[in-house]
């Protein structure tokens, strides 16, 4: 999926009006003017096609000199006579024109459909390396400090588990998958395989393996489950990687209780957004993912949590 920053609606119609406000000031402003603001714009567009199967060219056809505003289902905006918009995914998207003339303001929608995915996408992308050209499946790095906590992002030495906890106490941890889809709705499935690793805030202490059913009614949507994911670009400690957002009630990644914020040990929260710190293709033939969250309300005092996913397939 193509993201791009999305700038909220009051701010177009904004711009807008100030537009339309301003072309009345200077037809306005001497007195022998023609006062009236003219007939309503009527708003029009063609689409062609660009130079890929994914790409669309956008033409204002309105019936007299406008500014045009373009919007997509899919959160992408544009400004301009014409607009080059590009589409990830196949699948149907409503373009809407928004045109702003000295008679006033209109609009129209008209639907585009894209017939492939771009093959392109998912090479050299954040999201291609996180999800494939297709789907991708990673587990905890079944390594020593794989998960642990410190007082900066990618930092550990507060504690991290063991080489024995892989495949001792925290095998419940280890066992644990998260497979991301290379799709338009950014489909992440997470397998917990009916286990978790037990502590106090899941009703036991004793720091071993419990099963699913353990789980009381608040505390079941951290077990396995159908969730969605995010790319945010140009955000979080590493701008250039960016963040990784999960979306759903329980949706997370190592530790369920580590928020944004907050060390939520009372029930799921709808999202967690990770810091994206490393991207590795390992000479062995896989690839290591790290991520971290800062479960800290105080700016003075982070919390970091780290983990490191190793990919699988």
């Amino acid at each position: 999926m193509k993201y791009i920053k999305k700038i909220p609606t009051s701010y177009w119609v904004g711009m807008m009006i100030f537009a339309v406000v301003s072309t009345c000031f200077y037809a306005c402003k001497d007195d022998s003017a023609d006062l009236s603001l003219g007939s309503l714009p009527k708003a029009d567009f063609s689409i062609e096609k660009g130079k890929d199967a994914n790409t669309m060219i956008l033409i204002n056809k309105t019936n007299m000199p406008s500014i045009a505003y373009w919007s997509t289902s899919n959160g992408q905006h544009a400004k301009g006579d014409s607009a080059s918009l590009h589409f990830i995914f196949k699948g149907t998207y409503t373009v809407n024109l928004l045109v702003a003339a000295k008679g006033g303001l209109d609009s129209t929608t008209k639907e585009v459909t894209i017939t492939q995915n771009d093959p392109t996408a998912c090479q050299g992308t954040v999201q291609g390396f996180i999800a494939g050209c297709s789907q991708k499946t990673w587990t905890l790095n079944p390594d020593a400090g794989a998960e642990g906590v410190g007082p900066n992002a990618g930092d550990v030495t507060w504690w991290s588990n063991t080489a024995a906890d892989v495949t001792g106490a925290r095998v419940c941890d280890f066992n644990d998958t998260w497979t991301f889809h290379f799709n338009a709705t950014g489909t992440m499935d997470y397998d917990n395989k009916g286990d978790f690793f037990t502590e106090g805030y899941l009703g036991k202490a004793n720091n071993s393996c419990g099963v699913n059913a353990d789980l009381t009614d608040v505390q079941k949507p951290w077990a396995s489950g159908e969730f969605r994911y995010e790319i945010i670009k140009d955000n979080g400690t590493k701008p250039d990687l960016g963040q990784l957002k999960v979306i759903g009630l329980g949706a997370h990644i190592g530790f369920p209780r580590v928020t944004n914020g907050a060390d939520n040990q009372s029930a799921p929260v709808q999202s967690i957004t990770y810091d994206i710190i490393s991207m590795k293709q390992d000479p062995a033939g896989y690839d290591l993912l790290t991520l971290a969250v800062n479960e800290s309300s105080d700016p003075s005092a982070a919390t970091w949590w780290t983990f490191t996913l190793r990919s699988v397939n």
